[in-house]
């Protein structure tokens, strides 16, 4: 046998081994498969009182979205497993990368990573208004706001700069990066190097809570947008989603989320909550 007919043989044969597929690498596990497998679901956090908070002292978390997270875990008979994101912002490639399999807390905040997230069902919403100091008077409307002479102080991948990018273009806005604590970028306000910022109230109230006299809300009867707040995974991952979307429905339905968002946004213009899609008679 010639070396030349030698080679072709093997080349055959390796092809009837290996079969149809082009590589030897596995097929990557998805999200969901993985959290079945190892029954634990990994959550990615950032802070952000009073939706999520740590105790510098213990590390210990706690917050809205910490209890909802245990709420959401007692449904689907999950562990849950905590890892620290580096900022709203950062969560898209974290999740396509799988350092954590979905992120608590999250909404569209900056519209362009719609394409590459998905998002669950909300279990509440949360609407966001523009906030200055507690002496501010010169915006008489929200149309004042869109001046060169403004300033907007937001943070990176967050709605407080996307929302100022497509509503106050006129504006000026300092952005902090995405790992900045969100006090900071509030007492950037109070302590008057920036005019105003777009936020929750329930944001605002925490802050309000240990810093007098505080931030207001410039226009109490106009929020600027209105948030879905559930959770999110990378895109593609419905098996995943469909499962913290029944978890939602349960938490909505037996009513076991009530005393959660109760206990952590207590003032009446912190949230929005969820119609279901039943009326009692």
């Amino acid at each position: 046998m010639t070396l030349k007919k030698f080679l072709c043989l093997l080349i055959f044969a390796l092809a009837v081994f290996i079969g149809p597929t082009t590589s030897f690498a596995a097929e990557k596990e998805s999200a969901y498969d993985r959290v079945i497998r190892t029954n634990t679901l990994r959550i990615g956090y950032s802070i952000w009182p009073p939706y999520t908070i740590q105790d510098p002292n213990t590390g210990e978390l706690s917050g809205l979205a910490v209890d909802i997270a245990e709420l959401t875990a007692s449904f689907l008979d999950v562990k849950l497993e905590w890892v620290q994101m580096t900022g709203y912002g950062t969560q898209v490639e974290a999740l396509k990368q799988g350092m954590y399999d979905i992120t608590i807390n999250d909404g569209p905040y900056i519209f362009t990573s719609i394409k590459f997230i998905d998002f669950s069902d909300p279990y509440i919403y949360a609407p966001v208004f523009v906030y200055g100091r507690a002496d501010e008077a010169r915006f008489k409307s929200l149309d004042d706001l869109n001046k060169p002479e403004v300033t907007f102080v937001g943070l990176d991948g967050d709605l407080s700069v996307d929302l100022v990018n497509r509503l106050y273009g006129k504006a000026k806005l300092d952005t902090l990066p995405a790992t900045t604590d969100p006090g900071i970028l509030m007492t950037n306000i109070a302590t008057k190097k920036g005019d105003v910022t777009i936020l929750d109230p329930g944001s605002i109230h925490t802050f309000n809570k240990n810093n007098k006299p505080g931030l207001k809300n410039l226009f109490p009867k106009e929020a600027v947008a209105v948030y879905p707040i559930g959770f999110a995974t990378a895109k593609g991952e419905d098996k995943l989603l469909n499962m913290l979307n029944s978890a939602v429905a349960a938490m909505i339905n037996t009513r076991t989320i009530n005393p959660i968002v109760e206990k952590w946004l207590p003032e009446k213009d912190a949230f929005y909550p969820v119609n279901t899609l039943y009326k009692v008679q």
